[in-house]
């Protein structure tokens, strides 16, 4: 028995429906890699580089409820550790943070006094400018 015309139109249709969805996918996973090399390594999510106050590179970590801190050059900077970081979020502003039992507790310019917040995760702007998203779970090593 033949297919009538409706019938072919519509699995046309769905295989066209199909074949855009699967492209579109394929598109974004191609696109989204490109943009962040390392996003599959397994490492990627357990540090932050962000950009300090005084426009320094930094890479930081959470070990004992305190950051570990690595410039990302060596010189007038070295690695160190300490209870707070200073870094700029995603609205531009500058932020202090530390560890406060497996949140964060920050202020904006380190205005600690009334002015502080405990939050889930820091957002911030990494070395490209990029705003990211880290917890104290992702960042413990």
């Amino acid at each position: 028995m033949p297919i009538s015309n409706p019938i072919k139109a519509l699995i046309g249709l769905a295989v066209a429906f199909a074949a855009t969805v699967g492209g579109a996918r394929l598109a974004f996973e191609a696109s989204s890699h490109a943009q962040s090399p390392t996003a599959t390594a397994p490492w990627a999510q357990d540090r932050m580089e962000f950009v300090a106050w005084n426009g320094q590179r930094w890479t930081a970590w959470v070990h004992d409820g305190r950051f570990e801190l690595t410039p990302q050059s060596e010189g007038t900077w070295h690695r160190h550790s300490n209870t707070t970081i200073a870094y700029i979020g995603w609205d531009g502003e500058l932020w202090q943070a530390r560890v406060d039992d497996g949140r964060f507790r920050v202020a904006r310019r380190g205005e600690w006094g009334d002015h502080s917040e405990t939050i889930d995760s820091l957002r911030y702007r990494d070395w490209s400018g990029n705003r990211k998203v880290r917890t104290v779970t992702q960042l413990t090593r």
